[in-house]
């Protein structure tokens, strides 16, 4: 196999040689994947690309093969971001990693590669996910670091399981982690450390620090050694370093095959608002969740930090199954909605909304409380925002 062709989903990965790699989910239809593969083998060849791994950023088989977006990264970058993520947690050869991400999506290469630099153990768990059967293997192998993301926090909490004792380090990415699920884990001993990484970054770029797991207050991410953060003149986090993607591909709807690299000046600028406090990131919202209600400014993401406090003060231990949504309003351009699978515990679900209603101002109030069967997920947990407004709204 040549330097620019692709293998799909290879069982090994030879981190120091020229191979091109695309790793893709299983699951997706025989004829995407072969997409995908022809996307990446043409963008490599056009530019002359060695040793990089091709990973999907965004897209799912319920969308046309166009909106699937590739990124390409090298294997120095994941070597370099490894490295880097090994001096923050202070790993060493004395560790074993569990590795239960689908290695598809950076969190859960990155396992294998920050092992292989510390020269630690791995095991492997790819079935499909059981919070009983990890916390066993995790408890009988003496597991010291994991990565995990949030739902599996949630499903560990709703099953009560404390934390065994070998475990110091579970690295909690691939969405925000609520501050009632961190102090709920951190009650039954689980060592939490939120990270705030992205799929171009090859994973982490802040996490919080081992010095976190002394208190049971949320933390804040810690930045990483070999990257630079600013913001922008918007207030957008802006990234730039060594693990840094190479560029991104795509097919177009027509058929063509594009390829660009989105950073300038060797920046990426994200899409994320954040604010910067010393050597810490404090994430404050999405771009697009700043949204206008009757002509009013206000920000998703704000509101939802306040529904997350309010489910800490009433004690729920159901943050998987209720959540805010910004809403079309005829009226108001912009409306909010609680959207819950709760359906048989009205009670609560008053109790919550008038709870909110009060710590928000008038306009920004729970305007509706809609009932959904389930709330989609990507295969890390991750809220298919377009895809549930689709159902609610048909937008």
């Amino acid at each position: 196999m040549g330097a620019s062709e692709g293998s799909l989903n290879p069982q090994n990965i030879d981190w120091q040689s020229p191979e091109n790699h695309i790793l893709l989910n299983s699951y997706w239809p025989a004829i995407e994947s072969q997409s995908l593969q022809e996307v990446a083998n043409s963008i490599s060849k056009e530019r002359n690309l060695h040793g990089h791994i091709w990973i999907a950023t965004s897209g799912s088989t319920s969308e046309s093969a166009g909106h699937i977006k590739l990124v390409a990264l090298s294997k120095k970058a994941f070597l370099i971001s490894a490295k880097s993520v090994n001096m923050h947690l202070r790993t060493s050869s004395a560790d074993i990693w569990l590795q239960i991400l689908p290695r598809f999506h950076v969190g859960g290469l990155g396992v294998e590669v920050r092992a292989l630099l510390s020269n630690s153990q791995v095991i492997f768990d790819f079935e499909k996910w059981n919070p009983e059967r990890v916390h066993k293997t995790l408890t009988e192998s003496k597991v010291t670091i994991t990565s995990m993301v949030p739902t599996q926090i949630f499903d560990l909490i709703q099953a009560k399981l404390k934390s065994p004792i070998y475990l110091r380090a579970v690295i909690v990415g691939g969405g925000l982690l609520s501050e009632s699920l961190y102090v709920q884990g951190r009650e039954l001993g689980w060592p939490l450390l939120p990270s705030f990484g992205m799929t171009e970054s090859c994973s982490q770029i802040a996490t919080a620090s081992l010095e976190t797991l002394q208190s049971r207050d949320l933390p804040l991410a810690q930045k990483l050694s070999h990257i630079e953060l600013r913001l922008n003149q918007q207030g957008l986090l802006q990234i730039r370093g060594p693990s840094l993607l190479t560029c991104y591909g795509q097919r177009q709807k027509d058929g063509r095959i594009l390829d660009w690299d989105p950073k300038e000046e060797g920046w990426l600028t994200t899409e994320d608002f954040v604010s910067l406090e010393g050597a810490h990131v404090r994430f404050v919202g999405r771009k697009n969740d700043f949204i206008k209600i009757g002509g009013e400014s206000s920000s998703m993401g704000r509101l939802r930090e306040i529904f997350d406090r309010v489910l800490n003060a009433l004690n729920a231990t159901v943050t998987q199954q209720v959540l805010l949504m910004d809403a079309p309003s005829a009226r108001l351009g912009t409306e909010i909605h609680l959207i819950t699978t709760l359906e048989n515990q009205k009670d609560f679900l008053l109790q919550l909304k008038e709870t909110f209603n009060k710590q928000v101002l008038p306009f920004e109030r729970i305007h509706e409380v809609r009932y959904i069967r389930n709330i989609p997920r990507s295969d890390l947990g991750k809220i298919l925002w377009k895809q549930l407004k689709k159902d609610l709204y048909g937008y």
